[in-house]
């Protein structure tokens, strides 16, 4: 049997339950790494895959295989992305009763990734960089968006025109991730970035379709991408003058990251923070215990 129709379907399955879009694009390339390599191992189906054959395969990669480019090992937190792409891949046999893959591999030890936190002031100094102009206006919201309710990327690229309730001064996410659903509150400052979008900004982004239903409108018209937005984010940082904030290395991630830790300096509940972000774990939730120090000790 060919292995290339788990490919594709799992592809789709991780649009479905709303992974990244890094996730989306590099998982299956993983996934087809690992079948490329049963094939050359004689095995050519999913019911001949056996533990030993998925232990295997790990070990080509952290002793064997090397990165393309630099022509070295692979790092821990490269050996960790394949690990969960495999566990999630038989995640995905389970949930769809196509199968059974025995993976028991344990993640590497390596260093903690690097969260690039903003200070308050500096994310002041990203909305002051923002033009006047219906740009600038879509500027706000999607930072309002981003920081001031602590969306995913994803789940502010999905959200529709009926998912911003205004009235309440809540976000409907939909389809968060692990299919999660939640509502996000939002302050009044945030309720006016979101008015002023909807009223002076997005009417002129749409162009010529009425009917589109994305609340964050791109450059053609249409639902915004990843790349618009990190282009925004990028542009908005160099235009702010602070060196310090220019010389960060960050993505949409880091507003998230940002005011999860801003709300723990001011003594939010921790479990009210978990619901804001949708945490499906309290664990992913208490790092930004250590963060709100770090932040503290280095202002």
């Amino acid at each position: 049997m060919s292995y290339v129709r788990y490919t594709e379907s799992f592809k789709e399955w991780l649009q479905i339950i709303n992974c990244s879009a890094s996730s989306i694009e590099r998982m299956p390339r993983q996934l087809q790494e690992f079948f490329e390599w049963l094939e050359n191992n004689q095995v050519n189906n999913l019911e001949q895959i056996t533990r030993q054959h998925v232990n295997d395969f790990y070990n080509y990669l952290k002793y064997t295989r090397k990165a393309q480019y630099t022509d070295t090992f692979l790092r821990p937190q490269t050996l960790n992305s394949y690990i969960r792409c495999l566990k999630l891949f038989a995640h995905y046999l389970e949930e769809t009763q196509q199968g059974y893959l025995p993976v028991t591999l344990l993640y590497e030890k390596g260093e903690a990734p690097i969260r690039q936190i903003l200070t308050t002031e500096e994310v002041q100094q990203l909305y002051q960089a923002t033009s006047e102009d219906h740009y600038g206006i879509r500027e706000r919201a999607i930072l309002s968006l981003y920081y001031g309710c602590g969306l995913r990327s994803s789940e502010g690229i999905a959200l529709n025109l009926e998912d911003v309730l205004l009235d309440q001064q809540l976000i409907y996410v939909r389809k968060g991730k692990g299919y999660k659903e939640r509502y996000v509150p939002f302050i009044e400052s945030q309720k006016e970035d979101f008015e002023h979008y909807l009223k002076q900004a997005r009417p002129k982004l749409l162009r010529d379709d009425e009917n589109e239903k994305a609340f964050l409108i791109g450059y053609q018209g249409k639902r915004i991408s990843y790349g618009i937005l990190l282009k925004t984010l990028k542009r908005l940082q160099q235009q702010t003058g602070n060196e310090t904030l220019k010389a960060k290395v960050i993505g949409l991630h880091a507003l998230r990251h940002s005011i999860a830790t801003h709300l723990m300096q001011r003594g939010m509940k921790f479990d009210y923070i978990s619901q804001f972000l949708g945490h499906g774990l309290m664990s992913s939730t208490q790092i930004y215990t250590h963060l709100a120090h770090e932040l503290e000790h280095n202002t």
